[in-house]
C-alpha cells in the first residue's frame, strides 16, 4: 500500500467524488420524474478528473490487461 500523501490525497479525493456520484445516482434512480441530469454530469466530470490522477499511481498496462480478461477486446 502507498505511504505516500500525494497518494492519500489523491485517494480521498477520489472516494469522495465517487460517493457524491453515488448519491445523485440514486437520487435519480429514486425519483425518475425529477431531472438531475446537470449534477449527474458534474460528478461525472469530478470523478474523471480524480481517476485520472488516481491512475498515474498504478501500472496502466496491468489495468488495460484487466479490462481485456473481463470485458474482452475492442469487439466486446
Amino acid at each position: 500500500m502507498h505511504k505516500n500523501e500525494d497518494w492519500k490525497h489523491d485517494a480521498n479525493k477520489l472516494a469522495e467524488e465517487l460517493l457524491e456520484l453515488a448519491s445523485e445516482l440514486v437520487k435519480q434512480s429514486n425519483k425518475p420524474d425529477k431531472n438531475y441530469h446537470s449534477n449527474i454530469q458534474d460528478e461525472l466530470a469530478d470523478v474523471a478528473y480524480r481517476l485520472d490522477k488516481m491512475v498515474e499511481w498504478y501500472d496502466t498496462k496491468a489495468m488495460a490487461q484487466r479490462m481485456v480478461d473481463k470485458w474482452g477486446g475492442k469487439e466486446g
